[in-house]
């Protein structure tokens, strides 16, 4: 058999281009079902968060925070806010979740037919764009490069999408805000608790502190508060836990990545050091080397799951080699692995995240 190449390059050329278009074709199907599903359907029920974001500008508005501190919901509140000012419609807003099975293995290039389909399926360009769990968009910062009519809105929580990378995929078109879990504040609305500064000096200031110690015990995230019962408390935190080791520390196996996360939840609000930590894990057997707990340690922090504060010295030579006080996103990972609750240290470690939150 003689093989004719221009033959053969044609057939290649024809079936490159069928198995593109099958593609775009089931990517455009997929994207239609998604898009009238989010305008067909109505706005999830809200807790207001005291976080809120502007309505107005035209600037690209970023939203961080660790793994289910409420970023998603944010948006919905910041969605409906939008509404009852009357500044859109639903349909003229457009929310994209890139986490939904529909937008497995999505492409930047896809970007435009979301635009497209929108369009098509509203006769109207959206006002609004909301792009949920974005970092799962391989350099989705290049799409926002050509002019855009819409104020848009980017959430997502990994190492992917931080302030500062962030910053180098946008080039300074953005601001950011950040999403911690809930204040003490919140808490009580999430619980329809009323409070006022006279329920101090009455037999209700019993009721503030049992739920304060509930609020330490059990920690501060949404879904977790609103779960009445304990055990189930107790088995979100698990598997939010396991979700950080699986998905967050990626790059490092797990079982040294969970033998890290756990030290650090069983030494919170105390002092300790890098050096510290790899002493402790040599001391296990665990071959591993300074670089690696370093890199586990700006992981960490990466994704809000702990911080390290210095202790105050001028010289900066003194700060970076004395102890370090360090703290976590929750104070319910503690109680959920099994280590001795420590009011002290759960007080300690929500004075950290309360300054955070305000900016401190």
């Amino acid at each position: 058999m003689v093989c004719n190449r221009p033959v053969l390059a044609l057939i290649w050329s024809e079936l490159d281009l069928l198995v593109q278009t099958s593609y775009y074709t089931v990517v455009e199907e997929r994207l239609r079902s998604y898009i009238a599903e989010w305008l067909t359907s109505p706005l999830p029920n809200v807790i207001r968060r005291d976080i809120s974001l502007p309505l107005d500008k035209d600037y690209i508005i970023t939203v961080t925070g660790g793994r289910r501190s409420g970023k998603t919901f944010t948006l919905y509140q910041t969605i409906q806010d939008i509404i009852k000012s009357g500044l859109a419609s639903h349909d003229e807003i457009l929310y994209v979740d890139f986490e939904d099975y529909r937008l497995k293995g999505f492409k930047v290039e896809d970007l435009d037919k979301i635009l497209t389909i929108f369009v098509e399926l509203t006769g109207k360009q959206p006002r609004y764009i909301f792009l949920d769990e974005v970092q799962n968009v391989e350099n989705y910062g290049s799409w926002f490069r050509k002019r855009l009519t819409s104020r848009v809105y980017l959430s997502g929580s990994s190492s992917l999408l931080t302030p500062l990378r962030i910053a180098e995929e946008l080039r300074g078109r953005s601001v950011n805000y950040e999403v911690f879990p809930l204040s003490f504040k919140e808490f009580l609305r999430f619980k329809s608790f009323e409070y006022n500064r006279l329920i101090e000096y009455t037999f209700e200031r019993g009721k503030i502190l049992s739920l304060l110690r509930e609020y330490l015990y059990y920690g501060s995230y949404p879904a977790v508060v609103l779960e009445k019962e304990n055990n189930e408390k107790i088995r979100l935190l698990k598997s939010y836990f396991d979700s950080i080791i699986v998905r967050d520390f990626s790059t490092i196996k797990a079982d040294i990545a969970s033998l890290f996360a756990n030290y650090l939840i069983s030494n919170y609000a105390r002092p300790t050091t890098i050096n510290k930590v790899y002493e402790y894990m040599r001391s296990l057997g665990i071959k591993i080397g300074k670089e690696t707990v370093i890199e586990l340690f700006n992981r960490a922090k990466e994704t809000y799951f702990s911080f390290f504060v210095e202790e105050f010295e001028k010289s900066e030579r003194k700060r970076k080699a004395n102890l370090k006080k360090l703290y976590i996103i929750d104070t319910g990972y503690p109680t959920a692995l099994g280590y001795e609750f420590s009011i002290s240290n759960a007080m300690e470690n929500l004075v950290y995240i309360e300054l955070l939150r305000r900016g401190y």
